[in-house]
């Protein structure tokens, strides 16, 4: 017992002194096993950290109250000899009663876990950073985007005025000139909404519950009818699974992908978009398939295809803002899953998210 890694002791309920120790408290504290005797019933107020203290007497109460096979367990700090704190990890069940049945002595082991509190301590500091640096990121993010709109509503308005007071007066040219300002316009707005959907979910910590995907894709084929109907697309709809998430942003997710399989197609060709479940090899994720017929991505592009901002086609062709897929990723990582692209340039595209299982 003296070359035990953990403190080991016997404490006295009766006079609140330590009737015996090994010597790793040494190894752990700086005291010998003699100078730890000597303290007596000054011990614990003597050593234990002060913060700590009305702690370790409620768990000497807790003690006091136990069965002869139960053990607990505390994390507190004590004075170490030489001036620092250390953390201990104390694992404590009676060792004898007294003749009226009460606790007399309670023995122990106090294992010194400073290193593991210290990692602890950092990895909750840098959370604490990441969080704040999130929130300042959004709330900038959201003021610049927000006070865009304000401009951009304006902007509009003198062109619809310029229209309606001059547009009788404007040669040909004058109006195709109009035309592009108000799809200018128009561009720029898009961009500034979805701008703020995505700074929205910067940092954002939803409550997660139990989602039936079946009822967030019928939602968004409700949403889209108007562009299925447009398109005369062919939706192939399977039974999907249960995720954990946040309904309203898995909605969000679901409406950008069905949106592109319907956009980004040959022009002749009727879109024919199927939605399935994928059995996938880690235990605790479901898997969802959104795979379309259209116009493809080369493989060189699936990483840049996620990136803010990035687009592969002119606006003329296939308008948008590039940030469609963007907000995909940041809503599939926030839930704990991911998501994936597989496709073969004028064959079709497969996106794959992964979401946790309830």
């Amino acid at each position: 017992m003296q070359v035990v890694p953990s403190i080991i002791y016997v404490f006295n309920q009766n006079t609140q002194s330590n009737e015996y120790t090994n010597r790793s408290v040494g190894d752990a504290m700086g005291y010998t096993q003699q100078e730890v005797l000597d303290m007596g019933a000054a011990l614990i107020p003597t050593i234990c950290h002060p913060d700590d203290l009305p702690r370790v007497g409620e768990h000497f109460e807790r003690i006091r109250g136990l069965d002869d096979d139960d053990v607990i367990s505390l994390e507190y700090r004590v004075l170490h000899k030489d001036g620092h704190w250390v953390w201990l990890l104390s694992q404590d069940t009676v060792f004898d009663r007294n003749e009226d049945g009460t606790v007399r002595r309670h023995i122990g082991t106090a294992t010194e876990i400073t290193r593991q509190k210290d990692a602890e301590e950092k990895a909750l500091a840098g959370t604490r950073s990441a969080a704040a640096a999130n929130e300042e990121l959004r709330s900038f993010a959201y003021s610049i985007s927000h006070d865009m709109k304000s401009p951009a509503n304006t902007l509009k308005m003198l062109l619809d005025e310029i229209e309606t007071v001059h547009g009788l007066g404007l040669c040909a040219d004058a109006h195709e000139l109009l035309n592009l300002a108000r799809q200018t316009v128009g561009r720029m707005t898009a961009r500034v909404e979805q701008v703020l959907d995505y700074t929205r979910l910067i940092g954002r910590k939803s409550p997660h519950v139990s989602v039936p995907l079946d009822r967030v894709v019928a939602g968004v084929q409700k949403d889209l009818r108007a562009e299925i109907k447009a398109t005369g697309a062919r939706l192939d709809i399977a039974p999907l699974p249960i995720v954990m998430g946040n309904e309203t942003e898995l909605r969000v997710l679901f409406q950008n992908l069905l949106s592109n399989a319907l956009k980004y197609r040959d022009k002749d060709v009727v879109p024919d978009i199927k939605v399935r479940s994928i059995v996938g090899t880690i235990s605790d994720l479901e898997g969802v398939a959104v795979q379309d017929n259209g116009i493809g991505i080369p493989k060189e592009s699936h990483g840049r295809i996620f990136e803010m901002f990035k687009r592969l086609h002119v606006d003329e062709d296939y308008p948008g803002v590039g940030l469609g897929l963007a907000i995909c990723r940041r809503i599939a990582l926030a839930h704990g899953g991911r998501i994936e692209v597989t496709s073969t340039v004028g064959k079709g595209t497969t996106f794959t998210v992964w979401l946790r299982r309830p």
